[in-house]
């Protein structure tokens, strides 16, 4: 198992680099826009000159490359802005907005993982009845609407819910202004949980092994959380993964919509005013933790399923 997860390490690390060395140069392939006005009434050209030659703009395309990842790989240097805000590094403004996208990504997977389990159960044992149907109808519903809309949705009636309809600065804060971006980004995941668990559950409920215990006395309750679900968990693991990595994209779109201070605004600010750098950063958060959540899916295989650990032995 730990031959297997180092392996996957190297890979994480091949296909990030391979990710990041086509972002940047992607990315400084478009239009050099450093020249603003601003800058230029503010400066002499002797001073943007320097101010230049000590970004690293000067010098040809694939020293800035080699320049770029030394800094990063040996200092943790992700470059500065060059235009949100000038000459801070980009790795600090990222992380001043960090803490409130995690908490927010954080509350809406913990929030949707035991509803969806939840309604996936009962669906699953009430199948063919009544509450499946009614189950089933929510989850085609909520699976089929954008996060957006559900958010739009949200804000316009906000204030019949004593809900705040923009989120409000950082000191005024309190649990009111979380529960509309949450519920807009856990409602598909927890209609796509559901759905797995229901379909997983239900193939596996009707396997030889659960009749077998039943028969030798364990009641319908043991016998599925026992044995059912736990078998059923194997294609379930990455379907969980699978939802944080939607949360944390279509955050993106939420928080501009409710005005969350989070890395996704910067991210799209950085590319509206085409600071490269910031921009730079921003991907990279997102891809580092989209290959993490990966990477995660692969070491719960081994957990969840024991021949998996019993298979990397051999």
């Amino acid at each position: 198992m730990i031959n297997y997860i180092l392996k996957r390490l190297v890979l994480v690390f091949i296909t990030l680099f391979i990710i990041l060395t086509l972002s940047f140069f992607l990315i400084k392939l478009l239009p050099d826009n450093t020249e603003m006005s601003y800058l230029m009434q503010e400066m002499t050209p002797d001073d943007y000159r320097l101010m230049r030659q000590r970004w690293g703009y000067d010098q040809p395309l694939f020293v800035q490359y080699f320049y770029w990842l030394k800094n990063i790989i040996l200092h943790w240097d992700w470059g500065v802005s060059t235009h949100k805000r000038i000459g801070v590094n980009t790795f600090t403004i990222l992380t001043e907005k960090l803490p409130i996208t995690i908490r927010l990504n954080l509350i809406s997977l913990v929030f949707s993982i035991p509803l969806g389990l939840l309604f996936g159960i009962v669906a699953a044992l009430r199948k063919n009845k009544p509450i499946d149907y009614i189950i089933s109808v929510f989850v085609i519903l909520f699976i089929s609407i954008p996060s957006f809309v559900i958010v739009t949705v949200l804000m316009l009636n906000a204030a019949d819910m004593g809900l705040p309809i923009q989120y409000r600065p950082s000191d005024q804060v309190t649990m009111k202004d979380m529960v509309i971006p949450v519920l807009s980004l856990s409602f598909g995941p927890i209609a796509t949980l559901t759905r797995y668990t229901r379909a997983e559950l239900t193939e596996v409920l009707t396997s030889d092994f659960i009749l077998l215990a039943r028969t030798k006395g364990l009641n319908r309750f043991h016998s599925t959380v026992r044995h059912a679900l736990r078998n059923s968990m194997v294609p379930l693991v990455p379907i969980i993964i699978g939802n944080f990595i939607g949360i944390l994209f279509g955050s993106l779109v939420i928080e501009r919509v409710y005005g969350v201070p989070g890395v996704a605004g910067i991210l799209i600010e950085a590319i509206d005013i085409k600071d490269y750098n910031l921009t730079m950063t921003a991907l990279a958060f997102y891809t580092i933790i989209g290959l993490i959540a990966t990477l995660i899916v692969d070491m719960t295989y081994g957990i969840v399923d024991p021949r998996i650990r019993m298979g990397s032995r051999k």
